[in-house]
């Protein structure tokens, strides 16, 4: 008997990413605290703590970053895809936007409705803080950091290059710390975002064959848009 390679590891990879959204619904219970456990506090102070005008600079800048990075990431990918007529560019930023929408859906009622975790800064005292205009009322998970990751994922699991995953993860990890430098998460915050990212990103991944087919419906294998009305008198196309 004969076995659909391509069909197993489509299933293979859906029980993962199951598992993977099991295992985090299954530990909120144990994360939706209202103090954090002592090792997550300790860790927090340790960082947040490590005071330096580098760090203060590069973290800051880069967490400004982080918003537009998520705009412009899906948008470069699917306009460079459309202009050279790279299919495979092109459902990359479909993908990536995606994963970012799915994630943010996730990550918000889990830290709203769910957990509804205080910040570090209103919970503790002598917290060193920064960008407070991009803090919320709640902590975890980190938005941001869940955002890096789902967006580094995405883009490993497209081109699963070391020149890709090594800065794509080296910043979102960095992402993540900054976010407790500045005294907005503790580490179990920035650890569930981390994981909820990712785990969006392989969901999203398992789902990119339909992707690529609804695209080719659309645009057409040579990432065309055909359009006719009474194809006898009309016969329009546009190409990008």
């Amino acid at each position: 008997m004969k076995i659909d390679n391509d069909l197993y590891r489509r299933q293979l990879g859906m029980s993962t990413v199951a598992a993977f959204f099991c295992s985090f619904l299954l530990l909120i219970p144990t994360l939706a605290q209202a103090q954090p456990p002592s090792w997550d506090v300790s860790l927090f102070r340790s960082v947040n703590d490590s005071r330096s005008g580098f760090l203060d600079a590069s973290v800051g800048t880069n967490d400004n970053l982080v918003l537009p990075i998520a705009i412009a990431t899906p948008l470069v990918f699917g306009g460079v895809g459309l202009a050279e007529k790279d299919a495979y560019t092109f459902d990359t930023g479909v993908i990536v936007g995606v994963t970012e929408a799915l994630a943010y859906v996730l990550y918000y009622p889990i830290k709203n409705f769910i957990v509804k975790r205080e910040r570090p800064y209103v919970a503790l005292t002598g917290v060193h803080t920064g960008h407070l205009d991009s803090a919320d009322k709640y902590s975890m998970p980190s938005g941001h950091t869940t955002a890096a990751f789902a967006i580094a994922t995405a883009l490993t699991l497209r081109y699963p290059k070391p020149y890709v995953y090594i800065p794509a993860y080296a910043w979102a990890a960095f992402v993540g710390y900054g976010r407790i430098y500045l005294g907005l998460h503790y580490p179990s915050d920035v650890l569930a975002g981390a994981f909820l990212g990712t785990a969006s990103a392989f969901a999203i991944h398992m789902l990119a064959p339909q992707i690529t087919k609804l695209r080719e419906k659309v645009l057409g294998d040579d990432m065309g848009i055909q359009l006719s009305a009474a194809p006898t008198l009309i016969n329009l196309r546009i190409t990008f």
